[in-house]
């Protein structure tokens, strides 16, 4: 027959794992997917924050794509992450001889320009860039377990044009066909995408070794390397220019031919253009006459390209399509 003090104890478990799973429920809410829903509006409506959409796809890793979710999947949201609501009333500091109180439209200002990185800063590495010659400095040559696919955390053997040493690091990176221009035909360059990013962790007996350290996609036998350099991300205060600048879709990351949210895109303007990280056009497909199909922005730019994030789409974007300012 249980006694008193067993009977305690298991009330107590009761009571302390009914807290920590209230606790879990506060922290994390579930939503079944419904048709139209995106990561990025979901993170705007649960969240208050769409930028704040990588974090529910980290919360969900069995998500492989997260431009693609499904109608009756459920979701788990990081709802912790909301900024709580300042209280009401506040404590004032007291006054400093000399300072001057800033007005209300002082801090507006100041919060209005505060500034937020635009893109996070992973996924502004792994968009890619279009370059007239194609980078590289080696390649993956082998696994040491025979393996021809890897991720995270892999060991691979790599083939380097120069001498390295240990924790040296490379990105390893995909390289599309020659790129011509949709209209003109003229040869534009190649896109460079950045799958991952490797560090040496020996070397010996003419062999050089490896280990992937960060996976943005798929890496394979034989993906090439590049050296390692900072990749800045831009900072924005959520003003957004939208230039009065035309031009034309000419390619877009991983081969996709039918484009929609998130989606990477590449444009035939660049810096040298007049474009700048931030700004945002809207797309049209044009046939007898120019239909809007979507809202894109730019998150890098060369001198005469740049890269883009697909924002909205009401219907399919494809390479060729052109784009404007949204008050055109």
């Amino acid at each position: 027959m249980p006694t008193c003090k067993s009977i305690i104890l298991a009330a107590i478990a009761i009571l302390f794992f009914s807290l920590n799973a209230f606790a879990e429920s506060e922290r994390i809410k579930e939503h079944t997917v419904i048709k139209g829903d995106t990561l990025w509006d979901l993170s705007e409506r649960e969240l208050k924050d769409p930028y704040l959409w990588p974090k529910i796809w980290e919360e969900n890793k069995w998500i492989r794509n997260p431009h693609w979710i499904y109608p009756g999947q459920v979701i788990r949201i990081p709802v912790y992450l909301i900024q709580k609501e300042r209280p009401r009333e506040e404590a004032k500091p007291m006054p400093v001889p000399g300072f001057q109180e800033p007005l209300e439209d002082d801090l507006h200002q100041e919060a209005v320009t505060k500034k937020r990185p635009l893109i996070d800063k992973s996924l502004l590495t792994a968009s890619g860039y279009i370059s007239d010659i194609i980078p590289g400095v080696g390649k993956i040559s082998k696994d040491p377990f025979g393996k021809t696919l890897f991720g995270n955390d892999d060991l691979v053997y790599v083939d380097m044009d120069y001498p390295v040493k240990a924790g040296d690091k490379f990105y390893v990176i995909n390289v599309s066909d020659r790129l011509r221009h949709p209209i003109t035909r003229e040869r534009i360059g190649y896109v460079i995408t950045i799958s991952g990013i490797l560090e040496i962790v020996e070397v010996r007996n003419g062999n050089t070794m490896a280990k992937i350290v960060q996976c943005f996609r798929e890496i394979a036998k034989g993906d090439g390397l590049d050296s390692y350099y900072d990749i800045e991300t831009p900072m924005t205060t959520g003003r957004f220019r939208s230039p009065n600048i035309n031009g034309m879709i000419i390619a877009a990351s991983d081969q996709a031919t039918m484009l929609s949210m998130l989606d990477v895109i590449f444009l035939d303007k660049g810096c040298q253009d007049g474009i700048e990280a931030g700004d945002v056009f809207k797309t049209l497909a044009v046939t007898d006459r120019a239909i809007p199909n979507g809202i894109i922005q730019v998150i890098s730019c060369r001198d005469f390209t740049s890269t883009a994030i697909v924002k909205k789409s009401s219907a399919a974007i494809t390479i060729g399509n052109i784009f404007a300012p949204l008050d055109k």
